[in-house]
């Protein structure tokens, strides 16, 4: 839509999009299906369409919007902290988002895995937009002096990648003794190799 919506049609747009996030978490961007989708979000097919082109657009917006919500809450666990508490609370703000949010996470992990091949960069470059709050963090310890200058993108992404592995690995919990080794194990290699 190119012009200023309503507060209803805002809202209407929402339900569309947490609807589709739901079927391409569970079912896949090729096996989702719009009326399904317009019909678990209350809306008719035709409305669906005056919101979005086609199946692929609402696929990009509802996976642009869940990035959005995610990276925003985990960003926002991360403000305030000490570089000595990033990793710990980066694993446990994946965590925190994946158990209230399962379809989400599920679809922005897996997007990639979905899309069809011609848009792979949408997803890269929305994801590399989303990793700058982690980047800019530590970018300004390597500016204050408090860790050691690295590749701070590779390491990003290794970090993400991890944490995202454990939130995908269902027989691991917060409280298993398997999520705490590994969280602690990061945050111990993190510390002593990359804290000067």
């Amino acid at each position: 839509m190119f012009f200023k919506m309503t507060k209803n049609q805002l809202e209407r747009k929402l339900k569309i999009l947490k609807a589709a996030a739901v079927s391409f978490a569970t079912f896949g961007f090729h096996i989702s299906d719009i009326d399904n989708i317009a019909k678990n979000a209350g809306v008719g097919k035709g409305t669906l369409y005056r919101y979005f082109q086609n199946k692929e657009d609402l696929f990009f917006e509802s996976v642009k919007y869940c990035m959005d919500d995610m990276y925003d809450k985990i960003g926002k666990k991360l403000e305030n902290i000490s570089y000595e508490d990033f990793v710990g609370v980066l694993f446990d703000a994946h965590m925190d988002y994946y158990r209230e949010h399962e379809d989400t996470y599920m679809l922005v992990t897996n997007a990639i895995l979905q899309m069809p091949k011609n848009s792979i960069n949408f997803f890269h470059e929305l994801h590399k937009e989303k990793m700058k709050i982690i980047l800019d963090k530590l970018q300004s310890g390597v500016k204050a002096g408090i860790l050691k200058n690295v590749d701070l993108e590779v390491l990003v992404k290794m970090l993400n990648l991890v944490s995202q592995s454990f939130c995908l690995t269902k027989d691991i919990s917060p409280e298993a003794d398997d999520y705490v080794r590994v969280k602690e194990t990061f945050v111990n290699v993190f510390n002593y190799g990359l804290l000067k």
